[in-house]
């Protein structure tokens, strides 16, 4: 799954590591919640008949399963269903059916205790088809005719599955799915597999069934049904294929494209070929706040905006995201399908390593595109949220089903990411990818936890990694490596890089370092047992390449002489410069003139996404000048540093200039904008008064930029020009930014209207969350105070796993302090596993006032002096 956070963006510009209550002691392991073991299922035969008008279906399981040990009754999961007839194979005996809503499970009862052996459970039901992404879902759509159409989808992960039939609902319990559904004719069903027979039915209906699948997790099961197209390509023996709503065909042939490419690449990486019949990717209107993508084998799910490109509204960033989101959900169809997690704890193996692979898959194939680089905001985003209150270990404790949701998050995912990233680094390519190759093919159609993957790569490499592997998934926090000069070189410290006292409580990661000086090259392991010295002189570049996780502190007679060839350093480490910087002088360690004087000498003509990285940052910084005396200075010296840039790049797209110019033109003119530079804002509303005039005017990454920039400074007039451009747009994808963009106003009064719109009727179900969120990028107190007094509105609009979540997460850029009250009144109404999303809010705006107290102050006196 490719996951989303709302206001992921806001997160990565303005979250800091944060100031929190002390650290309790670590609780003891809470006890797993999980199905009895004394049955398990073999088989499904699952028969469904939609109704999508009325938002039902009813079904009928056929589970074929084996009584391992005797007892008199048979406990599944389900939830949203009601049961109707139930029987089993051998038993004149109707069971009785005891439900526990809470926990999600329902039991047939039998008056006798069943022997062991093998039986079938039959049970007829109905259920409920959301409006969310959960279980069975419906997205409505204008589709080309003007007629409004509704397509049906599934989502299963992480456990949902239980909404759609009456099923053994954890991943280490694999079994075989046999899909039938009575569907209307003209309506193309999808699942894992292809057709295996279609029969006609009733009048107006045909029986579609599925062939078997492998034998799977049940999150993994999909379907779909819709007035639907398909374009395909074979790999190999395998038909990789698109589905699109009727009309939207040619917008998919990218995502084609790039799939035929990525297969074969994972097939040789590898070395196991992809085992099922057919590859579709499925491309479904509308969005979640959760997730962009979903791995379902064999049935790929992705909305629309992640995996269409239309050549007049998408962005040279749009085709990099559809490329590296395939990548990833195609490296799960061995990591995490074929091989999966035994239980959510190790979610990480899934989507860290696909978080991994997709990164490494694209710069395989666009290495233009300097994807390495990229990556590095994210994992900024996860060290902020690794040092601070809410943090947690990679491998983490998932008591029970519901607590699995917390998991998905820039820990799992971008920390992971980054940890295998390090561990290939320190192996090296070779060594690793024998290791992951020997463990797919010994686990395949299995279940696994990580040390199952130590014990592999080990065994391929002569430098043995589970000590490292343990100390970075086991335990949560960032290492910070301390240097110092020497008479002959360098020696390195270790401690624990945290927001204060309580967040540096003493840890020791054996943390694979490398080292670059003017005299050669450095490489092993710094924990924090005892200093480690290198022979390595000049100016030293530590942690080169920023291929480990940690932070790296120098001296400052080491800075000296490092800082002032800033413009000389390979892009990665200039990129390592200016995080690191940052992120020290937040804390304490190190001046945050160290950041400042970086950005000041930064070039105008350096690496793009260095740039693009500096850009960004002084767009976040500016949220800390709010109402403070020294933001006029602030600003100036953020648009001297970002003129520059935009006036070599212009407004208007160079013929053959590079992808990455082109994000960064975006990226910098935005800025521009965010700091009310002047000449930028009169130039984009010029521009958006001839658009109005003439739409032909503009398009993609420069239609996008134009808007983003007068939506942010609108007025009334603009903003109903916007608003009256997203009601009549025919784009799904496209509708929905504009919505947001009503959201991105820094006037008050617009952005209440704003809200009031979300929760009108007129924006889908679901568009109006992402609405409320981008009020919450200007407005977090405004946005945050709507939402919990239209809590009941807005939970019906999202998925049960994220209700509790997306509230703390509108609040987590207040500057408010008040702020805190709100958020601890709100945290014993949702459910304990939860609570850590709360934590992590309020550890972020701590932070940030701390910032405004101690830290803006000394950026204000810097700036005095050295501003220009």
């Amino acid at each position: 799954m490719k996951f989303l956070a709302v206001l992921a963006a806001s997160l990565l510009a303005f979250g800091s590591p944060a100031l929190a209550a002390p650290v309790a002691k670590p609780a003891a392991k809470a006890q797993r919640i999980v199905l009895p073991t004394d049955v398990r299922p073999d088989r499904y035969d699952i028969t469904i008949t939609p109704d999508a008008a009325n938002l039902r279906f009813t079904g009928r399981a056929d589970i074929a399963l084996t009584v391992v040990r005797a007892t008199d009754r048979i406990v599944l999961n389900a939830a949203d269903l009601t049961l109707g007839k139930a029987s089993l194979s051998g038993q004149s005996a109707t069971p009785r059916i005891v439900a526990d809503t809470k926990q999600e499970t329902v039991a047939f009862v039998f008056p006798q205790r069943l022997a062991p052996g093998r039986y079938t459970l039959s049970i007829d039901y109905t259920g409920k088809i959301y409006q969310q992404a959960s279980g069975m879902f419906a997205l409505d759509y204008e589709g080309s005719d003007g007629a409004q159409k509704r397509a049906l989808f599934t989502q299963f992960q992480n456990s949902d599955g239980r909404r759609f039939a009456p099923m053994w609902d954890e991943p280490g319990i694999k079994s075989v799915f046999a899909l039938s559904v009575v569907s209307p004719e003209g309506q193309m069903p999808i699942s894992n597999m292809p057709v295996a027979s279609d029969v006609a039915g009733s009048p107006g209906t045909r029986t579609v069934r599925f062939q078997d699948s492998p034998k799977m997790s049940s999150y993994l099961l999909f379907f779909a049904l819709g007035d639907f197209e398909r374009i395909s390509q074979k790999v190999g023996d395998t038909d990789v294929g698109v589905v699109v709503r009727k009309g939207d065909a040619e917008k998919g042939r990218y995502a084609l494209e790039s799939a035929v490419k990525l297969l074969g690449y994972f097939n040789d990486y590898f070395d196991t070929p992809y085992p099922l019949p057919k590859l579709d990717m499925i491309a479904g209107p509308g969005q979640s706040q959760f997730f962009a993508a979903m791995e379902n084998w064999g049935a790929v799910f992705y909305f629309d905006y992640i995996v269409l490109i239309d050549p007049k509204l998408s962005t040279e960033s749009d085709k990099q995201n559809v490329f590296t989101v395939i990548a990833h959900e195609l490296a799960h169809q061995w990591f995490g399908n074929l091989v999966t997690m035994d239980w959510w704890d190790d979610i990480w193996l899934n989507e860290g390593f696909a978080s991994w692979m997709e990164n490494k898959a694209t710069d395989h194939f666009h290495p233009e595109w300097n994807t390495w680089l990229s990556t590095q905001a994210g994992q900024q985003g996860a060290m902020r949220l690794d040092s601070r209150a809410g943090t947690h270990p990679v491998i983490t404790d998932i008591p029970d089903v519901f607590a699995a949701a917390t998991a998905f998050d820039a820990i799992t995912y971008l920390k992971g990411q980054a940890v295998i990233r390090m561990l290939e680094s320190y192996v090296g390519e070779e060594a690793f990818r024998a290791g992951v190759r020997s463990y797919i093919k010994k686990y395949a159609y299995g279940n696994t936890v990580s040390n199952d993957l130590w014990v592999e790569l080990d065994k391929a490499s002569p430098r043995k990694i589970t000590g490292t592997a343990h100390d970075f998934t086991l335990q949560a926090g960032v290492p910070m490596i301390r240097v110092q000069s020497t008479s002959s070189g360098i020696v390195m410290t270790q401690e624990r890089f945290g927001a204060d006292a309580s967040q540096r409580t003493p840890r020791t990661w054996r943390t694979p370092v490398n080292v670059v000086g003017s005299n050669g090259q450095w490489q092993g392991l710094v924990s924090a047992a005892s200093p480690v010295a290198a022979p390595i002189a000049g100016p030293v570049v530590v942690n080169a390449g920023q291929t480990s996780y940690f932070r790296t502190a120098y001296s400052p007679e080491l800075w000296a002489k490092l800082a002032p060839g800033f413009a000389g350093l390979k892009a990665a480490d200039q990129l390592g410069l200016l995080y690191d910087s940052r992120a020290l002088g937040e804390i304490g360690v190190v001046p945050m003139s160290d950041f400042l004087a970086l950005v000041k000498n930064a070039p105008a003509a350096g690496e793009p996404i260095m740039l693009q990285t500096l850009s960004d940052q002084l767009a976040g910084l500016d949220w800390l000048f709010e109402g403070r005396p020294g933001r006029a200075a602030y600003r100036a010296f953020a648009i001297n540093r970002a003129a520059p840039i935009a006036a070599r790049l212009g407004w208007d797209a160079k013929p053959g200039e590079a992808d990455n110019d082109a994000i960064l033109r975006r990226s910098v003119l935005t800025t521009l904008g965010d700091l009310a530079d002047a000449a930028t804002i009169a130039e984009a509303r010029r521009r958006f008064d001839l658009y109005l005039a003439d739409p032909s005017s503009l398009r993609g990454a420069g239609r996008l930029t134009v808007l983003s920039i007068v939506a942010s400074t609108a007025d009334a007039k603009i903003w109903e020009a916007i608003h009256q451009q997203a009601k009549a747009s025919k784009d799904i994808t496209d509708r929905a930014r504009l919505y947001s963009y009503l959201g991105a106003s820094s006037d008050p009064v617009l952005a209440a209207r704003t809200l009031k719109l979300a929760l009108s009727g007129e924006p889908s179900p679901t568009e109006a969350p992402g609405i409320i969120g981008a009020v919450a990028g200007s407005f977090p107190e405004m946005a945050y105070d709507f939402a919990i007094a239209n809590r009941a509105k807005i939970e019906a609009l999202l998925e049960p796993g994220q209700r509790a979540p997306f509230f703390p997460q509108l609040a987590t850029i207040s500057r408010d302090p008040a702020t805190l009250a709100k958020l601890a009144a709100y945290a014993p109404t949702i459910p304990t596993s939860s609570i850590g999303e709360v934590e992590k809010a309020a550890a972020s705006i701590r932070f940030r006032l701390g910032l405004i107290k101690d830290r803006v102050p000394e950026m204000e006196a810097w700036l005095a002096k050295n501003g220009g």
